[in-house]
């Protein structure tokens, strides 16, 4: 909230205001992270899809030959690899690999993560980056969602 302050040019005081009100709707959710060893609140829209949805843009991949299926790769504890064929590097250097479905949809790409990633790297207890490399997608895990808080907590 303090950096949104700051970008809007209000004082904390009108944006803290302005966060209980929608919060109170049930327009917004707010949670508490630890970020650079110090706790921060991020407001976030109600709405909350799935922590096991990734969805990119389809040409944002370059021109990749992606056909129904997607191979998704546990390189280490923090991060995933997906590709849309079978990538040998991966497939050495991951622990854990596993094939899943490919949607196409409004010119995205989506996927579910098998139910083992999902437990393995808490994806609904953690924050998460997705980066597009080429033809292929990158998830960073990290940044502990300490609670989903309620306001004025």
């Amino acid at each position: 909230m303090y950096e949104l302050s700051q970008r809007i040019g209000w004082e904390i005081g009108r944006v803290d205001g302005c966060v209980r009100r929608l919060l109170n709707m049930g327009k917004i959710r707010v949670e508490a992270i630890e970020r650079k060893g110090k706790r921060t609140n991020l407001v976030y829209p109600k709405s909350r899809k799935n922590p096991s949805l990734i969805e990119v843009p389809a040409s944002l991949l370059g021109n990749p030959d992606w056909k129904n299926e997607a191979f998704v790769y546990a390189l280490d504890s923090t991060t995933i690899g997906i590709s849309g064929k079978n990538n040998d590097v991966w497939d050495h250097e991951s622990c854990h690999t596993e094939k899943v479905d490919l949607n196409r949809h409004g010119g995205k790409l989506s996927l579910i993560l098998p139910e083992r990633f999902f437990k393995f790297y808490r994806l609904d207890q953690k924050r998460r980056t997705v980066a597009l490399v080429g033809e292929d997608i990158l998830i960073t895990i990290g940044g502990d969602i300490i609670q989903t808080k309620k306001y004025p907590a």
